[in-house]
């Protein structure tokens, strides 16, 4: 049995740092649903706006080759598989837990953010991957020599 010895009211102090726990508890699922939303807004920006650098880089009569279209194509697809990743982890968890058993509670909101967290880094990457293989693209597209007529 427990006993509690000269207990003291909460001070300004502690009770701030007990409002400051409390958020950083509930609002840490949150973070990672609100990054994955931006994610999934980010990289489907990403597409139209690629295209259209790498459309101004290129000279107008330009043919390309299947070897070529697959290569101008892979940044796409870097942002595609980075919108998908993010959507994953935007949507809502399948899981029941009690609200009778904290241990549970504490374990699915775990289970939550660790799941978030790794469908939000994948998709980072994913991003970061497109914008450095669209950045080399680009900048190649731009040196290629202008036909006759100007670009």
């Amino acid at each position: 049995m427990a006993q509690v010895v000269n207990p003291q009211p909460a001070t300004p102090h502690n009770e701030a740092l007990y409002e400051a726990g409390k958020k950083l508890l509930i609002d840490s699922v949150d973070v990672g649903r609100e990054f994955c939303k931006t994610m999934i807004t980010t990289c489907f920006s990403a597409i139209p706006i690629y295209l259209s650098l790498l459309q101004l880089g290129l000279p107008k009569s330009y043919q390309t080759d299947l070897r070529t279209g697959i290569i101008f194509v892979i940044p796409a697809m870097f942002y595609l598989i980075g919108a998908v990743l993010a959507v994953i982890g935007y949507m809502p968890s399948v899981g029941s837990f009690s609200l009778d058993l904290p241990e549970e509670i504490e374990a699915q909101r775990a289970a939550i953010i660790a799941r978030r967290r790794v469908y939000g880094h994948w998709s980072l990457a994913a991003l970061t991957a497109g914008v450095l293989a669209g950045t080399a693209i680009v900048v190649s597209a731009f040196t290629l020599p202008a036909p006759a007529g100007g670009r």
